[in-house]
């Protein structure tokens, strides 16, 4: 009996794993993040905080549910940002959402040649955005990279 049950498991298995390959999150298109917006809305002296608002485009036939993105954010090639962030966002079927992020850095050892912050308000800066966006719990995690220009720009005074 103790060989005819490891039979039927093993005969289950080939069955699941054959079946998995038809799973439709192995046809899921990357979705393309991009920083659309970048502004200064803390000023301190040490550390300044900020708010990124990326620009998510999901170029998929169905909505897809991002539950995390985690995110490395680089300015003029050196390393701004990182973080994890457990906000959800559904992004719908062949279209597009923008998630904000609030992030804590010292932009100031970034931009040593620039003595007064006026002149950083406009400036546009390249910057490497790259991470993975977690698409529904425990599900697979989905990879992206993006290069740019942006300017820093000034949040608003309720911010």
């Amino acid at each position: 009996m103790h060989k005819y049950f490891q039979q039927w498991v093993l005969i289950i298995v080939i069955g699941l794993l054959a079946g998995c390959g038809n799973f439709p999150l192995k046809t899921i298109s990357k979705p393309e993040v991009s920083l659309a917006d970048f502004k200064l809305s803390k000023l301190g002296l040490l550390e300044q905080t900020y708010l990124l608002r990326l620009h998510i485009k999901n170029p998929n036939p169905f909505s897809l549910p991002i539950n995390s993105v985690d995110y490395q954010l680089h300015i003029n090639d050196q390393e701004f940002a990182k973080g994890v962030s457990n906000q959800a966002v559904t992004i719908p079927a062949s279209g597009e959402e923008f998630l904000d992020l609030k992030v804590a850095s010292n932009f100031m050892r970034l931009i040593d040649k620039w003595s007064d912050w006026k002149n950083l308000i406009g400036q546009p800066f390249k910057y490497r955005l790259e991470g993975n966006l977690g698409v529904m719990d425990g599900g697979p995690k989905l990879p992206f990279e993006y290069k740019g220009d942006i300017a820093l720009s000034r949040g608003s005074s309720g911010s």
